[in-house]
């Protein structure tokens, strides 16, 4: 049963990879790709439209093995909905967001490894993948100017 409150992450038209503890995500909408590390990955796993905020509090504790506040879980949602993979709700922007250093400094210094992060990758273009360069514009000109100061070895 969906609560019109419980935050609903988006899967629709995304490729979705588990690889050990994290989770790459590959929106073909927008062709952005996105890893999450392990508590982004439960708790984006976990907003399934019908739980609180509480309930995946509660079972993000259990899956990470670590006391997972609601703070917790409300500034994973909040990195996560700016990335465009949960929903957004009228709920959110009612909630005040916390910030990564109020976070940290709570946690402590055990805790910031159990940080949330969503990392977005940008995909190459057709071209550039075939080609076998990412930035092929920056790539062949610090080439050439490589090539050209590079004086010849004897």
């Amino acid at each position: 049963m969906k609560h019109h409150d419980a935050p609903c992450r988006i899967f629709e038209q995304l490729s979705i990879q588990r690889i050990g503890t994290e989770t790459l995500l590959y929106d073909e909408r927008r062709h952005q790709a996105f890893c999450l590390n392990q508590s982004s990955s439960v708790i984006w796993q976990l907003a399934n439209g019908a739980n609180s905020i509480a309930q995946i509090a509660a079972e993000a504790s259990v899956q990470l093995q670590s006391s997972v506040t609601e703070e917790f879980v409300l500034f994973a949602l909040d990195q996560l909905r700016t990335d465009g993979l949960i929903h957004s709700s009228s709920h959110a922007e009612s909630t005040p967001a916390i910030s990564r250093r109020a976070l940290l400094q709570r946690l402590g210094v055990g805790g910031a490894m159990l940080l949330p992060a969503v990392a977005a990758i940008v995909a190459p273009t057709a071209a550039q993948a075939y080609s076998g360069c990412f930035d092929c514009s920056v790539s062949q000109a610090s080439r050439q100017k490589k090539h050209q100061a590079t004086p010849p070895s004897k």
